[in-house]
């Protein structure tokens, strides 16, 4: 990918958040997918214009998004959610994001989120860093006592086992927050906003440009595409890197 396609697409994404708020402004129609699971027409309208430039300039990759599935190709697959969070969205609050990753074999090699209510820009490449809006990530470790992770939770897991957790972190002292928006709150692992992230089951459209970002910024998680985990999803857990060994053994048991 030469720079000057990073570039349009980074603008792509960019239009198409001010797009989704635009059309948010003028009142969106919403379907809705299941229990508190819905899906607006910027949804659709961001993952059509996102999958487009992608096969206009790159016909031979892949394509998995969260709307309109999976398109196999010859070795890179684009893995877009186009609004993650969008209940959040919906509801006039900011904490919403779009989110695109590329895996090549079992490495993601590019990720971006972009949430366009906080004007957050996001960037992580393969070995050459993470950044926001520019910045350059550097991860640095709470003190124990002031650790604070970001929690999700899905109708694909119980209940039982997301109270489970609470337990396990009081426990530990730990603070936590659920903002609706796992791949936001993972790019917020990478920015220092908190200090790790856990979900038992995030569908990878909503992990893998999250998942680079902490990585690239000195952090670190479980191999999430392990087990078919692009298709699939799987159990996402990311942070700090001590802040990951102290509470592995109770999150990932």
């Amino acid at each position: 990918m030469t720079t000057d396609q990073k570039q349009a697409l980074f603008t792509l994404i960019k239009h198409a958040g001010q797009h989704a708020q635009a059309l948010r402004n003028q009142g969106l129609k919403i379907d809705s997918k299941g229990q508190q699971d819905f899906v607006s027409e910027a949804d659709i309208w961001v993952e059509q214009q996102l999958r487009h430039w992608l096969a206009q300039h790159f016909p031979t990759d892949g394509f998995l998004g969260e709307e309109s599935g999976l398109q196999t190709g010859n070795g890179r697959t684009w893995v877009i959610d186009p609004i993650d969070g969008t209940t959040n969205y919906i509801s006039g609050m900011d904490y919403w994001c779009i989110s695109v990753a590329c895996v090549e074999g079992e490495q993601v090699v590019l990720g971006i989120i972009y949430a366009p209510d906080r004007n957050e820009f996001f960037v992580a490449e393969a070995g050459k860093g993470a950044t926001l809006n520019g910045h350059p990530l550097h991860l640095r470790e709470p003190n124990p006592e002031q650790v604070v992770i970001g929690l999700g939770r899905s109708s694909r897991t119980s209940l039982d086992g997301y109270l489970k957790t609470l337990q396990h972190l009081a426990d530990q002292g730990v603070e936590y927050r659920r903002f609706g928006a796992g791949a936001l709150m993972l790019a917020h692992v990478a920015a220092g906003q908190v200090h790790g992230y856990f979900e038992a089951h995030l569908n990878s459209w909503d992990a893998l440009a999250g998942l680079l970002l902490i990585l690239e910024a000195g952090g670190q998680a479980n191999p999430f595409l392990a087990h078919n985990g692009l298709i699939q999803g799987n159990v996402m857990w990311a942070a700090t890197p001590r802040v990951w060994q102290r509470l592995s053994p109770l999150l990932l048991d």
